[in-house]
């Protein structure tokens, strides 16, 4: 027993020789005289720091004193503007230093002029939404309720709606905490959780059961308080395109997008569905950017202490100190009605650590989005700044029709955890707590709206603004009508939802009559025998609730609609086929399995909604490939055969069975039968 705790001793020693140099050896001492510190810009002179893209140009609508750290913002319905003041980022936490600002531009030049402190001595407060008069605000592990009654501008009244965010973390990190509040068109305030998660419970209600939100978003009905786990969450920014189309972002991750809702995972016990959060960039999730800054000092010696084994930390771009996304953050598509049709729809993403805000277009694969650089910008970017302390975290589509961006403005941004200790001391992270501006991105020839008075309009008003060509007038009118619930609306809503030039104004019309719980089927039918594929797949989403009670349109059945020229509403289709025991549901699955089956997400939809049909799904589709099977025909025929072996059923076990016995495609009776 000696002999074997000698030799277990003497093992055990040489191993940790051997670990020395990267577990034991102290860090480097940082040579003061590498690590220059770069002064700030005063915001008179900011707007000669930046090369904004030909045709626009940035505006200064709000600078310290006015507003300081700035990280999430929310216009309410006559254009005031809350900002979430961060002021105690990043070492500061427990000091109680953020805040809720409220900006108004009181003669609506497009510049803030009034400030009001609207909710002080905040944690780390990260997220904004304005409803009801009041504002929901995101301090993690809570949500809060606030509003002001009195019309002093300061929030009077205050409540925690929702506890336990961040409550599976013993320590907090403070680039994962909950943000980006948005209002969905299925009349729900949605959020992304990120990298904190944690274990979400409603005070005021006790009988509520605590969801968890790890790896998870959510969403929320104001009026009811009723919370879900939705989706595959990321970091800090989320976006919904004008049909509702979900975009996330992660630091070195800038562009990604969810394929579909979390409501059709799980539904079929025998096949595992794909993630549904990828990367949508064309160039990669941690794609090349051009910044104009200089590289900071403290971030080149980083980078060669890491790339020499000095210290710990990932060894990013092959060594390069900067050059690709490394902070993106704020990921938002625009909506707006002030830049032109070749930017709706666009992405904007801001790299706080490279001192930039990259573009990219949005097309689709077959039903994956794709996101590219324009071809004008394929080495240069849509904004950037020559000044170091530039950091966009955040957007907003405005009721101007622009852009605004959040600058939080600081000297570091970098995670604590991230830089060495030899080197944090020589880098002040409270350096720009006391700073922060708000611009706006303005296209040449830019005339200044009326202000909005959305919050004055009548409901006639509001329905009309549902087929605004701005989305924030369309969703701020949408949210209106749903706190509303002025039941006046519907026989307004009905002609929009039937007849609107607008598409996006049938679309919203639709969900607007589901919001007062008046959408009927006859309005589910109109809207899939819509002219626009986005009306068809949203009809097809809505009625979903009806065919788990059993209703189904009938005028255009299941099957017409599986002919459909768009392959994004046979996509949906394929979902929604499995939202209950559809009449010709087989028959239908089968026409988008013969020509669909080689897409993989159709594939994955096809497969969640097959249910108890595998048997009949697997007859139909082989019988049109009687011959020689396509590859993708292959892969599909090979999907259903594992579900059948896994359900285990007689009758559809013979169906494969005979299909390997008669197939003249031997590999394909292969592939059914191993």
């Amino acid at each position: 027993m000696k002999k074997y705790n000698r030799q277990f001793l003497t093992w055990a020693c040489a191993a940790l020789l051997c670990a020395a140099p990267w577990v034991h050896a102290a860090e480097p001492v940082a040579d003061p005289n590498e690590l220059p510190r770069f002064p700030p810009t005063e915001p008179a002179d900011a707007l000669k720091t930046f090369k904004v893209k030909k045709g626009f140009r940035l505006e200064l609508v709000a600078s310290e004193p006015l507003v300081t750290d700035p990280v999430s913002m929310s216009f309410d319905a006559n254009g005031r503007l809350y900002v979430v003041e961060m002021r105690g980022y990043s070492e500061h936490r427990e000091d109680s230093m953020g805040q809720i600002r409220l900006l108004e531009d009181t003669d609506y030049d497009g510049r803030m002029d009034k400030s009001t402190v609207f909710a002080r001595e905040l944690n780390w407060p990260t997220a904004v939404f304005c409803y009801d008069g009041g504002v929901f605000v995101g301090v993690t592990p809570d949500l809060w309720f606030m509003k002001d009654t009195n019309g002093d501008g300061v929030a009077d009244l205050k409540k925690i709606v929702y506890t336990g965010f961040g409550s599976s973390r013993d320590r907090l990190n403070v680039q994962a905490m909950f943000n980006s509040l948005r209002w969905g068109l299925d009349n729900r305030i949605h959020g992304a959780t990120a990298g904190n998660g944690g274990v979400v419970s409603n005070p005021s209600d006790k009988k509520a059961k605590p969801i968890s939100v790890r790896g998870r978003d959510f969403s929320f009905d104001p009026r009811t308080m009723e919370l879900r786990a939705i989706d595959s969450t990321a970091q800090h920014g989320m976006s919904f395109d004008d049909w509702g189309r979900k975009f996330i972002c992660s630091n070195s991750s800038h562009l990604q997008t969810v394929m579909y809702d979390s409501k059709y995972a799980g539904r079929n016990p025998h096949y595992t569905m794909p993630s549904p959060r990828i990367s949508a960039a064309a160039d990669g999730a941690a794609a090349e950017v051009y910044r104009l800054s200089p590289d900071e000092p403290w971030r080149i010696v980083r980078t060669r202490w890491r790339a020499t084994g000095a210290v710990r930390g990932a060894v990013e771009g092959g060594g390069r100190v900067s050059g690709y996304f490394t902070a993106a953050t704020g990921v938002t598509i625009y909506r707006g009605s002030a830049y032109g049709d070749g930017f709706l729809g666009n992405a904007f993403i801001g790299d706080a650590g490279s001192n930039l805000i990259h573009r990219k277009k949005i097309r689709y694969q077959g039903v994956q989005p794709v996101g590219e650089r324009p071809a004008d910008e394929q080495k240069v970017e849509f904004i950037a700044s020559t000044d170091n302390w530039f950091r966009p975290v955040q957007f907003a589509n405005a009721p101007d029709g622009c852009l605004y961006v959040a600058d939080m403005y600081r000297e570091t941004i970098e995670h604590p955890w991230s830089i060495p200790e030899a080197i944090k001391k020589h880098v002040d992270l409270n350096s720009g707590n006391d700073r922060g501006r708000i611009y706006r991105i303005v296209p040449d020839g830019f005339k200044q709206p009326k202000a909005p008075n959305l919050k004055r309009a009548s409901t006639k008003q509001l329905v009309a603004a549902l087929a605004h060509p701005n989305g924030w007038q369309r969703d701020t009118a949408a949210r209106l009508l749903f706190e509303r619930q002025d039941k006046t609306a519907i026989k307004q809503l009905e002609p929009l939802a039937r007849s609107s030039p607008s598409a996006l104004g049938r679309m919203h019309a639709l969900h607007a009559l589901n919001g007062l719980g008046a959408l009927k089927m006859s309005h589910i039918e109109t809207a899939l025998s819509d002219k626009h594929p986005g009306v068809r797949i949203h009809g097809l989403n809505l009625s979903e609730e009806f065919a788990a009670n059993g209703k189904f349109p009938t005028t255009p059945g299941p099957a017409s609609l599986a002919d459909d020229p768009n392959p994004s509403v046979r996509y949906q289709l394929a979902f929604t086929l499995g939202a209950g025991a559809t009449p010709g549901k087989a028959e239908a699955l089968a026409k988008i399995a013969i020509q669909d089956g080689g897409d993989k997400w159709i594939q994955a939809a096809l497969m969640s909604s097959i249910g108890a049909n595998s048997g009949d799904l697997f007859s139909e589709f082989a019988k049109a490939h009687t011959g020689s099977p396509t590859i993708s025909g292959k892969l599909f025929l090979d999907q259903l055969a594992n579900s059948i072996g896994r359900q285990n059923k007689l009758g559809d076990v013979k169906r494969v069975t005979e299909f390997a016995l008669t197939s003249k495609d031997k590999d394909a009776a292969y592939r059914v039968v191993r």
